[in-house]
């Protein structure tokens, strides 16, 4: 039997993008081992085009630099559609993405980011496959206020994470018989098929079993002011805690991190893109973050408690996620850096207020909804099609 194959594509602007196609193809072999062939697609390197990596890649340098520049980026993408004004522009990519699909010969698109949906649909109907090959969009965005780019109405269905971003999508002109809610996040079973303990995991990691332990992800790009900052309050604070630090894909900050690990009177361990996030949760006693989706649930799934970063205000479409955590608490706002020992120190100190915060979490959190996720992906795979 021929497999179905499933075709993901992402763009890596930040690293929870392809974190989410990673944990739709892990649920899809999970529960159907050797039945389908998944390809991850990141659309920017298949393009072949320098001006498209660029341009995708102009976002992360947005986020190294300050992520309040992203609003302005954000604002522009919502008054035009790039994709559509762009296309004509650059040939090269349009071809050669072209080139990919007709290689790929998908039985089905999973698009889990908000801009490479009109290219890849326009590709479609310029090669009459559209509505013959299906077209799924995973908006990954907790509620409102995000990219209208996710709301394609030429999608055959939109996979939306809870009610408020649905209602986003209907106002951005999508019908409601083209969404479909979940009440959860693509997270990959990775974060809660595991269940080795923490003194095992702090073990694994070489951390010291008996310390409180602090997880410092700042997300893909590890926001470098952001992440130095926290790291340094707690440095300076005395406090009797481990540090993990996360860099994502930010090299020239782990070179920083790493300096002030080794001249730290507290323990650090510092990594940069890591596939051990999963492990690490399971190691941490609380993690601190930016407002990003993806770690927000990944930590609701393995009920850690959150710092989540609102010292500035957060991009557009992260501002929805800064209000998920705090009105379903789970997690504490910080608003300056000098307040993050003494957060740090309170939920220390409050078992009380620690348990609130992980029985919230267990109130929310949704297991199964990767796994919803992805047999509705399936499901819209037409049982037999005609050869294209």
């Amino acid at each position: 039997m021929v497999k179905k194959k499933i075709l993901i594509i992402y763009a890596n602007t930040g690293g929870g993008h392809l974190s989410a196609a990673k944990a739709i193809e892990t649920a899809i072999q999970l529960r159907h081992p050797g039945n389908y062939e998944v390809v991850i697609l990141n659309v920017p390197f298949a393009s072949g085009s320098s001006r498209v990596q660029a341009l995708y890649e102009s976002y992360n340098m947005m986020l190294k630099a300050d992520p309040s520049y992203a609003k302005h980026g954000m604002k522009l993408l919502n008054s035009f559609n790039p994709e559509k004004m762009l296309m004509p522009l650059i040939p090269k990519a349009h071809q050669n993405l072209k080139t990919t699909l007709l290689r790929e010969r998908p039985d089905i698109i999973v698009s889990v980011h908000g801009i490479v949906n009109y290219g890849f649909i326009q590709l479609l109907k310029e090669f009459g496959w559209h509505n013959r090959v299906p077209y799924v969009i995973v908006c990954t965005d907790l509620t409102e206020n995000f990219l209208k780019g996710w709301a394609n109405p030429d999608a055959n269905l939109i996979l939306a994470t809870n009610e408020r971003a649905k209602e986003q999508l209907r106002e951005y002109g999508i019908p409601s018989y083209k969404i479909k809610v979940y009440n959860g996040f693509p997270v990959s079973p990775h974060f809660f098929k595991d269940n080795t303990g923490k003194a095992d995991c702090r073990k694994e990691l070489g951390l010291n079993e008996d310390l409180f332990t602090v997880l410092v992800s700042m997300g893909g790009m590890a926001v470098p002011r952001n992440t130095y900052a926290v790291v340094h309050s707690l440095v300076k604070s005395g406090l009797p805690v481990q540090i993990l630090v996360v860099c994502g894909m930010n090299v020239e900050l782990k070179r920083k991190m790493d300096r002030v690990a080794r001249k730290s009177p507290i323990p650090i361990k510092v990594y940069g893109f890591t596939d051990r996030l999963p492990q690490m949760m399971a190691a941490a006693d609380l993690l601190i973050a930016k407002p990003g989706p993806g770690t927000i649930m990944e930590a609701t799934i393995k009920e850690l408690p959150i710092l989540i970063d609102a010292v500035k205000e957060p991009m557009p479409q992260e501002k929805g996620n800064l209000e998920y955590v705090l009105k379903n608490e789970t997690g504490l706002r910080i608003s300056h850096y000098r307040e993050v020992p003494e957060l740090v120190e309170r939920l220390m100190n409050d078992p009380k207020e620690y348990a609130w915060i992980q029985e919230n979490m267990r109130r929310i959190k949704n297991e199964d909804a990767i796994f919803e996720i992805a047999e509705t992906i399936l499901g819209q795979i037409p049982p037999e099609k005609e050869a294209i």
